[in-house]
């Protein structure tokens, strides 16, 4: 199969950025300003935050909506294409939280964010 046809490599290269994954998990919950991305990702520079949601716009996974205010908003939200890959992200965070990090407080986190059955594998 030539790397240009094969879905993983398609995939892999779209959702390749350490914070990609993270930042669209984070978005699932709902419409999310800069700053509150920012506090929700523990570890992400702000540069590194923001070079990431350029790039997923681009790729239209998320989408940058201004509200001219005043005082001038910018919101994140996922479009369709991004809100399609809360099934991939549920069983990656479900994989995880089986053989990784068994345990934590994340993995609660993701089973309420996805719902037990989703978030444990269930269908």
């Amino acid at each position: 199969m030539g790397e240009e046809k094969c879905p993983l490599t398609a995939a892999s290269r779209l959702l390749s950025r350490k914070w990609s994954l993270v930042i669209v998990y984070f978005l699932m919950e709902g419409d999310k300003t800069f700053t509150e991305l920012e506090r929700s990702i523990k570890n992400i520079s702000s540069k590194t935050l923001s070079e990431t949601l350029s790039e997923l716009v681009d790729m239209g996974v998320v989408e940058r909506i201004v509200d001219p205010g005043p005082p001038v908003r910018v919101k994140y939200r996922l479009t369709p294409m991004g809100r399609d890959l809360r099934g991939v992200i549920a069983e990656l965070s479900r994989w995880a939280c089986k053989w990784i990090i068994r345990g934590s407080e994340e993995c609660s986190e993701a089973k309420s964010l996805f719902g037990e059955a989703e978030a444990e594998g269930r269908r």
